[in-house]
């Protein structure tokens, strides 16, 4: 998925954010604003969110020397959705469709995004998605082509939000389908990487592997050999998250997107409404 223009307001929003986790000095928080509305000057049409993306915490790392300016916030969001998990994962066993269930709590997981959205409440999520539930008609899709495989790629997203994934890889691991989770290959934003996968037991239940990208969402064209024939061969693809939407909604392959709409331009691709909960196969519209 291409930018649009109404992502400017956004990048720079998430570079000040960004800037002012990795320092306080103001004048280099300036200057890294400076920085990336150049980079917006020039960013060829074509380009995609999740590469400007890399370039904004690219900027970021080589100003501040931080690597990793959201730690402490993707460590308090583990503990918190880890402090949940055990009414998520009574609900999902006490649920007349356990799956189903499994599937809209991920989805309500990737409210957990500080890069488009900062100010969730998750609490307050939790009980609007539940009582919203998924919208269009790609759970029954998702469902059968489940069935049918043996071996399920899931791309992971946030860092919080891997615990709700992991309720949904428990369920598909009990019908006898080997989950393979792919995090992020270093960190940028507060996307998972493995340590989030060791924090949140994710590497218990799934065999977790990196996709060797560093941006904020899967670009086939940045990941690894090793990930890229991983795709290739994968008999079924779930992809979390807006990021990974936005890098491989293009792709031709046997993926499934789950997420939540969070902005104007993700929701408008998608032909949603913001706020609603989307799972979206090969070839299913609405």
């Amino acid at each position: 998925m291409r930018h649009y223009l109404d992502c400017y307001p956004c990048f720079l929003r998430q570079a000040l954010e960004a800037a002012r986790m990795a320092t306080p000095d103001e004048g280099v928080q300036r200057d890294m604003l400076r920085e990336v509305a150049g980079v917006l000057a020039d960013l060829p049409p074509g380009a995609t969110p999740i590469e400007m993306g890399l370039r904004i915490h690219a900027i970021i790392r080589e100003r501040t020397g931080v690597v990793d300016p959201y730690r402490k916030v993707k460590e308090e969001s583990n503990r918190h959705a880890l402090s949940l998990y055990p009414r998520m994962k009574e609900r999902v066993e006490d649920s007349p469709d356990p799956l189903l269930t499994a599937v809209t709590l991920s989805a309500i997981g990737n409210v957990m995004d500080f890069g488009a959205n900062p100010g969730f409440d998750l609490e307050q999520s939790l009980e609007e998605g539940m009582a919203r539930g998924l919208t269009g008609a790609g759970f029954p899709l998702f469902t059968r082509l489940l069935g049918e495989s043996s071996q399920v790629l899931y791309i992971g997203d946030n860092a919080g939000e891997i615990v709700f994934d992991r309720l949904l890889v428990e369920q598909i691991a009990a019908m006898g389908v080997k989950v393979t989770f792919a995090v992020r290959e270093a960190p940028i934003l507060n996307d998972a990487t493995r340590d989030d996968a060791r924090e949140t037991g994710m590497d218990r239940v799934a065999e977790v592997v990196s996709s060797g990208v560093v941006g904020p969402g899967t670009l086939l064209d940045h990941c690894s050999p090793t990930f890229i024939e991983l795709f290739k061969r994968s008999e079924l693809i779930l992809a979390k998250g807006q990021g990974n939407y936005e890098g491989l909604s293009s792709e031709t392959a046997p993926i499934f997107f789950l997420l939540m709409a969070k902005c104007p331009v993700v929701a408008r691709d998608l032909g949603v409404e913001v706020g609603d909960l989307v799972l979206r196969g090969p070839g299913v519209r609405g």
